[in-house]
């Protein structure tokens, strides 16, 4: 296997690039790899820095829980599975929210201190952490709070009449994903990489300026029947959802 410095820094950004949070890690990396050069001992020791700094990402990329302090740094683009209903040759079809993003600033905000409140109202009281929500669509400045567990279990809303659980899970280019039945967020990267900001060059952005950052639900929209609609005009109500809300069991 090649040990070469150059040869694995390439493969790193190449790996990367695409990625989110490529400007972040590359910046980290080059500054880690001239602090590993510093100490004498790691010259003609064989070790690769670039080698080593490869498989670690590869290894975090599989992590499937989230820190609090990186979850307090996020701010996520927040949007509905569900948009508003349309007619199309006398049928009625749901949009999907995906295409329209209700609110680019959600913040989940974290207070080691906080943790330790006894919340009444909370079922088993199942949280380890909770916070404040900020920059949520309802516009409300203050009130919103989230509670979350090891497990990165997360439900959030206004006490005591919380709105569903959630997940935080991560996406196939290592970003974040908040997901629960009603809505989907995800973490916008504050430098995307120019490979990433020109995802909709195909012509496919539907008036997007986020289309990269959803291109895996938009591309994979369905139109399903909705339960329990009526029909209308002798046709089914449908809605169109991506795949992976079809396949995805949401958290109880």
């Amino acid at each position: 296997m090649r040990t070469s410095e150059t040869f694995w820094q390439e493969l790193c950004r190449q790996r990367w690039k695409d990625k989110w949070g490529f400007h972040r890690r590359w910046e980290e990396a080059v500054k880690h790899h001239d602090m590993f050069y510093e100490c004498k001992e790691r010259i003609g020791s064989g070790v690769t820095f670039w080698r080593e700094r490869y498989f670690e990402e590869e290894q975090d990329a599989t992590r499937r829980s989230i820190g609090l302090r990186e979850l307090n740094s996020l701010t996520f683009d927040f949007r509905f599975w569900i948009g508003q209903p349309t007619v199309v040759d006398e049928r009625i079809v749901v949009k999907s929210g995906l295409l329209q993003s209700a609110s680019r600033d959600v913040r989940f905000h974290w207070k080691e201190e906080e943790d330790r409140q006894v919340e009444e109202g909370i079922e088993e009281e199942w949280f380890s952490y909770r916070g404040e929500v900020t920059g949520h669509p309802c516009r409300e400045e203050t009130g919103i709070v989230w509670f979350m567990n090891q497990s990165s279990v997360i439900q959030w809303g206004f006490l005591p009449n919380l709105w569903p659980k959630g997940e935080i899970r991560r996406t196939e280019n290592w970003g974040w994903e908040i997901r629960n039945p009603n809505v989907v967020m995800r973490a916008i990267d504050p430098l995307p990489s120019a490979d990433y900001d020109h995802a909709t060059e195909d012509g496919n952005d539907l008036n997007n300026v986020d289309y990269g950052l959803w291109k895996d639900l938009i591309d994979s929209l369905e139109n399903v029947p909705m339960r329990n609609a009526p029909e209308v005009n002798g046709y089914p109500v449908t809605a169109e959802l991506p795949r992976s809300f079809l396949d995805h069991p949401f958290v109880e």
